[in-house]
């Protein structure tokens, strides 16, 4: 084996490891919100986390291209919604979920980035290092783009229908990869 095989084989583990953290982290919130709240037996999903663990897919990391000029902290709904459509040339779409901070700080925290047609995610406000994992919903759908800077998981107005009916058809990108990993159990 060749050292770029090993390390690819390490950076890919890594991966793995830190994307499989975040799912753990979605579906602890996902069991504490239906331990909390029972909704109508009616509706598509229970939480937020629910439509996570149902529609979420896995992305890989990717650094920001070095003219990409650092958008707002705190932003990364309204940064990843406006990224998404001034590079739709480019195929790329939002998508909002969990991310793992950079090395260092170990955080997961609900964020949105933009993904790529090959399935890798660009972080529009973590332009000084990427994320080292991303899961979360693309979102296909312009018109669901929340360029005003509040999330589609994060604000009630916009979670409620969401929670109730399920995400309108044709309005998720099928890019990224499955939470289940492949061999896993």
């Amino acid at each position: 084996m060749t050292n770029g095989c090993a390390c690819d084989t390490v950076q890919a583990t890594s991966l793995i490891v830190a994307e499989n953290g975040l799912i753990d982290h979605i579906r602890q919130h996902a069991k504490l919100s239906e331990a909390a709240y029972r909704g109508p037996e009616s509706w598509s999903y229970r939480s937020q986390f629910q439509i996570l663990l149902a529609l979420g897919r896995r992305f890989t990391p990717t650094p920001s291209p070095d003219d990409l000029i650092g958008m707002p902290d705190r932003l990364c709904y309204g940064n990843a919604a406006r990224y998404a459509q001034s590079h739709r040339d480019e195929g790329v779409v939002y998508a909002e979920g969990f991310a793992l901070t950079h090395a260092g700080l170990d955080f997961y925290l609900p964020h949105a980035w933009v993904v790529h047609p090959d399935g890798t995610a660009l972080d529009p406000t973590w332009d000084d290092a990427p994320g080292r994992a991303y899961v979360g919903i693309p979102i296909a759908d312009s018109r669901l783009w929340p360029d005003d800077g509040r999330g589609l998981l994060h604000d009630f107005d916009r979670t409620l229908p969401l929670l109730r009916d399920g995400f309108p058809r044709r309005a998720l990108a099928d890019l990224g990869r499955p939470l289940i990993a492949e061999g896993a159990a």
